[in-house]
């Protein structure tokens, strides 16, 4: 052998000289002709001809280098008549894929695409991690593993702690083509004990964006269904649209499908889901009364940009009956899909809409119809929405004067049962700011608006019904006045601000024959308090003069200190009350309006109450407190609707949620929803939670007394287990 002892630097030439070694690949030229020879660089501390004259020996810090591959490694042994690169110890490849991957022992082709290792190991996306005794690698990127395991835990760099699980087999291959890890003879470990065996087993690779399979299943026992198992099965069906098939077997009723579709369009998406059963109606008990039927519930939308500044959609909710959501734990309050009309409590709504916005325009046409999931409600009395039509457009005023709103819009209300209503309605307003030299802050407004209204099947007096056909203008001016008083403290900082408000209001001519469509109820809050037109929608008009004054208070301190609050009234001069009795305006001075906010060292909480302007008596309160530190995590609301005007009487509310941290990866979580006036918990969960890195193990016992008599109350325990990068469990 000839020894060169000099350390060997890396130099891009095709010549072996005294500093770097490059040599060709002539097995790839061959195969691959079109292209010329692909060199390998080596850089090594020291490099040794092998005696026979085929090849080469690099030992103490050596690198390969080619067409973007890195290999680290102790010693490298590099024949290209035979198309053999051979590294030892500590070996590192690059190049091959997003992350390195680790060997003792490395045999490759000299483009170092194809070999076989070693002792290996390797990361993969999404944290996932691959380890085996042995590892080959075919030459289009699929690897094939040996005595091997799949996990997304971290590994204990000592080998004395298992991982919180993995999949261990006896054969596992990587699927370039396929984007799938496929196992044979494998077992799932949780803390290095073997709970689940399949002769063959399959999930996506992490790099892959979607793979159909098997999602992780969904257990429980419930006192109303029984013992439930659900197996999702996920159906890529092509790269813009999915579909998830989920049976459900419940062992107190019949079985239960519940399908979700999702496709994407150029222009926008859709998504669709629902669940059908052919069973009776079930109690709390799980016992079945009245009439055996299919049962049902469809929830859906979909939006699509016409252009730049449009887009059109539509939106459905529908149920088979009254209670069939509630009694198979889907949620009424369907999540967001951008519809404009927001699906509520116990009522369904479904719609088609189009909208428009630019930079100071907004218009759009509704049209949507309503199911009542209430028993003491009649589905004929609440409207169809046929339709409304909104367009609302900025105007700049010239310089110093503000800017002017333009307001239009109409809607048609039909009822198979009670009386049919139809507006339309076209509105200016005004409002500028103006700052003096001292600071006071002076903000005039004014407001002018025409009504048209038609109503139909209107009931009279003694029976029988009215037409009525009917025009009205209303307008009014006033003004805000604010005075921001700021001080600068060593400790805290301070802004007092006093606001007064003057408005003036014309006569409403027909009050009387208007019916109150779209401002059935109002609450008095700091933010409506100077709103110069407090009615949430067209049909009620408050009339007069009226004046509403307060003060808020801010006080800022340190990095996280804040605190403000707010007191203020409103008075009506003259004219009469529009809003119910318990809206806090309808007596001539208002309630008291007390507001107040504050949040320090990862504590936070909000108060908003009215208290009445005669005694002080507490008539609504809602205050809200949250607390973060490294163990504890924890929210409470007090909800207290008390006034006496009220005609659902008092409604008292506490809802609490907290998550408890006992170890670095145990924690115990809770949440309750309790109805205070009638003494007992609507909604209550209790247990706990596991998590780390790769798993997350929630063991949940829930409650519902949701106080609907036909269904009564439910208790249910919930598993639900979530391995990381395991979203997906292909058939084989």
């Amino acid at each position: 052998m000839t020894q060169m002892a000099s350390r060997f630097h890396f130099l891009l030439v095709a010549l072996v000289s005294a500093s770097s070694l490059a040599i060709s690949s002539p097995v790839f030229a061959q195969s691959e002709p079109q292209q010329q020879d692909i060199p390998v660089y080596l850089e090594a501390d020291t490099l040794v001809d092998l005696d026979d004259g085929t090849g080469y020996l690099a030992r103490g810090n050596v690198r390969a280098r080619q067409e973007g591959r890195t290999l680290l490694a102790d010693e490298l042994e590099y024949r290209p008549s035979q198309n053999r690169i051979i590294a030892r110890g500590n070996v590192v490849i690059w190049g091959q894929g997003d992350f390195p991957q680790y060997a003792d022992e490395v045999e490759l082709d000299s483009r170092m695409s194809a070999g076989i290792a070693l002792g290996f190991a390797s990361m993969l996306e999404s944290n996932g991690r691959v380890a085996a005794a042995v590892a080959i690698r075919h030459a289009n990127g699929s690897l094939q593993f040996e005595d091997a395991y799949y996990t997304a835990c971290p590994l204990c760099e000592s080998g004395e702690n298992d991982p919180t699980w993995r999949i261990r087999a006896r054969e596992v291959i990587q699927d370039a083509d396929d984007q799938m890890i496929y196992y044979r003879d494998a077992q799932l470990e949780v803390m290095g004990v073997p709970v689940f065996y399949a002769p063959v087993f399959a999930h996506a690779d992490p790099s892959a964006e979607r793979h159909s399979g098997f999602l992780f299943p969904a257990v429980g026992l419930s006192s109303r269904l029984g013992a439930m198992y659900q197996q999702p099965y996920y159906w890529s069906m092509s790269p813009s649209q999915d579909l998830v098939i989920a049976p459900r077997v419940m062992s107190n009723v019949n079985p239960l499908l519940f399908t979700e579709y999702r496709k994407r369009f150029w222009s926008g998406s859709m998504e669709v889901e629902g669940s059908v059963t052919h069973e009776f109606e079930i109690d709390s008990d799980g016992e079945r009364f009245g009439e055996e039927d299919w049962r049902w519930h469809l929830f859906g939308g979909g939006e699509w940009n016409i252009n730049e500044n449009w887009r059109w959609g539509f939106g459905v909710q529908r149920a088979s009956d009254d209670l069939h959501i509630r009694r198979y734990d889907f949620s009424e309050l369907d999540k967001d899909r951008g519809a404009p009309i927001p699906s509520l409590n116990r009522r369904l709504v479904s719609q088609l809409y189009v909208e428009g916005r630019t930079e100071n325009s907004y218009g759009g046409a509704f049209a949507a119809s309503y199911q009542s999931l209430q028993a003491s409600e009649n589905d004929d009395l609440i409207p169809l929405i046929a339709p409304m039509l909104e367009y609302r457009r900025v105007f700049d005023a010239p310089q110093g004067w503000g800017r002017i709103n333009l307001d239009a819009s109409s809607v048609v209300l039909d009822r198979k049962a009670g009386s049919d209503y139809a507006r339309a309605s076209l509105g200016l307003d005004w409002k500028t700011r103006w700052i003096a030299p001292n600071g006071i802050v002076l903000e005039p407004f004014a407001l002018g608006r025409a009504d048209y209204y038609s109503l139909r099947d209107v009931p009279i007096a003694g029976g029988g019904t009215r037409e009525d056909d009917f025009d009205r203008a209303v307008g009014l001016v006033g003004a805000e006045i604010s005075f921001p008083l700021y001080r600068a403290g060593d400790v805290v900082d301070w802004v007092i601000e006093p606001v007064v408000s003057a408005t003036l209001a014309s006569e409403d001519p027909a009050s009387s024959r208007i019916l109150n469509e779209d401002s059935l109820s109002l609450d008095l809050d700091e933010s409506l308090l100077f709103d110069p037109v407090r009615a949430p929608g067209h049909d009620l008009w408050e009339e007069g003069q009226r004046v509403s004054y307060g003060v808020r208070a801010t006080a800022q301190w340190g990095d996280n200190g804040f605190a403000s609050g707010f007191v203020g009234q409103s008075q009506r001069v003259d004219g009469v009350a529009v809003y119910n009795p318990a809206s806090g305006l309808f007596e001539d001075e208002s309630d008291y309006i007390v507001a107040g906010e504050i949040e320090i060292d990862g504590f936070s909480a909000d108060l908003a109450t009215r208290l009445d302007a005669d005694d002080f008596d507490v008539n609504r309160l809602d205050f809200s407190a949250r607390y973060s530190s490294d163990r504890f995590t924890g929210s409470v609301r007090y909800l207290d609707v008390s006034d006496d005007a009220s005609t659902r009487g008092a409604q008292r509310e506490v809802t609490a949620s907290g998550t408890l941290r006992l170890t670095d990866r145990w924690s115990a979580i809770a949440s309750v929803t309790r109805d205070v006036d009638q003494g007992l918990s609507r909604r209550q969960e209790t247990g706990f939670r596991f998590q780390d890195d790769c798993t997350q193990l929630d063991i949940v016992y829930e409650r519902q007394d949701l106080g609907i008599s036909r269904l009564g109350p439910s208790e249910s325990i919930q598993v639900r287990v979530t391995l990381l990068t395991l979203g997906t469990f292909a058939e084989q």
